[in-house]
């Protein structure tokens, strides 16, 4: 996500960030982290753990999940992209790219080894299958930031055809799904079409506010208000269930694939950021630390949180107390639950931390014409595709997704092409100096900390051991640089929040 550090503090003034934006990105994930903590319901009848969602067991408050808030991320994350290439994106994709191949790889690993040693992989894969269920979004988020310039472009040039014409392409979808009863594989056509109407919504909105004058409240309530009783007509009139979340046992889904009263609803959510972002400007400016922490957080708690209620419910099969289901003792042991999965999640997101820093590069050197980068984005795009369909649950399908995203990874992070300012400026760099060499030496310290344990440590030092020769390199040949640095309780439908079927 674009990260410059520039601020505005009135909608005239040119800037690439803006606390609002920010705000949401955190609060998008966060909220879906804990609205799937909230609908998993994980208890034991008769002496075995079962799983299902809150909502279809409460089937008459499914209405809330309406405001599942990923329209908003995407709507955020247009905006943040809207000045983005190919070569600029490259550097957060590949860290993004690589802490799912993190996910994967491990869940992977015990699917296989289940499958090799006991026979069957069963035990672990409902595990897997709730675990890496949130990396869906990638499959959308990977080409639209890829593209983000170009996109921001065409909505800014042309805002109605190309906002109209997805909603227009899934109407058409739709129709012949639903009306004519046509294949079901032309929903999934719509995927990214659908997801593309809130970040084009958001490339739009931010191009109007850095030109001034921008009637942003306004703007916001005619969405809100149009778009909000279209939504309620397409449910009225049209068979859509309510919820942006599977939670009605035979309904249609708005999730998988999503249909044009998903698109609906996420301009009408747009519309309401829209209302709220003055106000979400003024927390973000006064507490902006926070958000700032949070949001380098938010994308590592979102990935590894439901590993964390998987490992959880593991926990449960073999004995902790889980109690009947909607009872006074279920529901009173819900801030158990939270901490619980919470804490879990707090150890994964920790033990990864160095990880993350390994994988994070120090600065892009690609360019958007890379034949590298686009290879990665591409199989990036068709290894969450598949894990958000069907995920690693078999042996040769485990294999086959952590090949994939290692196979991205390997392309987004290879050699990739300069262009010629970059190439110019990098030929004339000096060798490090000592400031800099000591400066390195600090980290070697804390990586040999008695205080970490073994596994942590050795990611430690690797991690210190790679900054050190990384400014040397780059420095020694400039044009040759790269930036390299459970037993499951049922089975997720829905891409927004988990669907657990009982």
């Amino acid at each position: 996500m674009h990260d410059t550090r520039t601020r505005p503090t009135t909608p005239g003034r040119r800037a690439a960030r803006r606390d609002a934006i920010d705000v949401t990105r955190s609060l998008a994930l966060l909220v879906v982290v804990l609205g799937h903590l909230s609908l998993a319901v994980v208890d034991r009848h008769g002496g075995e753990l079962r799983g299902a969602n809150l909502l279809t067991l409460l089937p008459g408050w499914s209405w809330v999940a309406v405001a599942a808030p990923m329209p908003v991320f995407f709507a955020a994350a247009g905006w943040a992209n809207a000045t983005t290439n190919l070569g600029g994106s490259t550097t957060r994709l590949r860290t993004l790219v690589g802490l799912a191949a993190v996910v994967v790889g491990l869940w992977s690993t015990a699917v296989i080894a289940f499958g090799l040693l006991a026979g069957e992989a069963d035990p672990v894969a409902g595990g897997a299958r709730i675990a890496t269920q949130p990396l869906w979004f990638l499959a959308a988020y990977i080409p639209l930031a890829a593209a983000g310039g170009l996109l921001a472009r065409l909505v800014t040039r042309h805002p109605l055809a190309s906002v109209g014409g997805c909603l227009g392409f899934l109407a058409v979808a739709d129709i012949t799904r639903f009306g004519l009863d046509g294949p079901a594989w032309i929903g999934w056509v719509g995927f990214l079409v659908a997801w593309s109407v809130p970040w084009l919504l958001g490339a739009w909105w931010r191009a109007r506010w850095e030109s001034g004058a921008f009637p942003e409240k306004a703007m916001g309530a005619t969405l809100l208000g149009g778009f909000g009783v279209l939504a309620v007509l397409l449910v009225a009139f049209g068979g859509y269930q309510p919820s942006l979340i599977d939670v009605v046992p035979g309904g249609r889904s708005n999730t998988s694939p999503p249909t044009l009263y998903t698109a609906v609803v996420a301009v009408a959510q747009v519309g309401v950021l829209m209302l709220l972002a003055r106000s979400l400007d003024t927390l973000g400016g006064r507490t902006r630390r926070l958000w700032d922490r949070l949001g380098e957080m938010s994308v590592g708690v979102y990935l590894w949180h439901l590993s964390a209620l998987a490992l959880c419910a593991a926990l449960l099969a073999v004995g902790l107390p889980a109690f009947e289901r909607l009872s006074t003792a279920w529901w009173l042991s819900r801030p158990v639950w939270f901490a619980m999965v919470l804490g879990m999640t707090a150890l994964l997101v920790g033990a990864t931390a160095a990880v993350r820093r390994t994988l994070t590069p120090g600065e892009s050197v690609t360019t958007g014409r890379s034949r590298n980068a686009v290879a990665g984005v591409a199989t990036a795009t068709v290894a969450a595709a598949l894990v958000g369909v069907h995920g690693p649950v078999t042996p040769a399908w485990a294999a086959l997704c952590t090949a994939l995203f290692a196979t991205a990874w390997w392309f987004l992070a290879g050699p990739q092409e300069r262009n010629p300012s970059e190439r110019s400026q990098a030929s004339v760099r000096r060798m490090p100096s000592s400031r800099s060499i000591r400066g390195s030496q600090p980290r070697m310290r804390r990586a040999l900390s008695i205080e970490t344990s073994p596994v942590a440590a050795s990611i430690r030092i690797v991690a210190a051991v790679a900054s050190l020769g990384r400014p040397i390199a780059r420095n020694a040949r400039p044009e040759a640089s790269a930036s390299a640095t459970a037993t499951g309780v049922g089975a997720v439908r829905g891409p927004l929040m988990p669907s657990i079927r009982q």
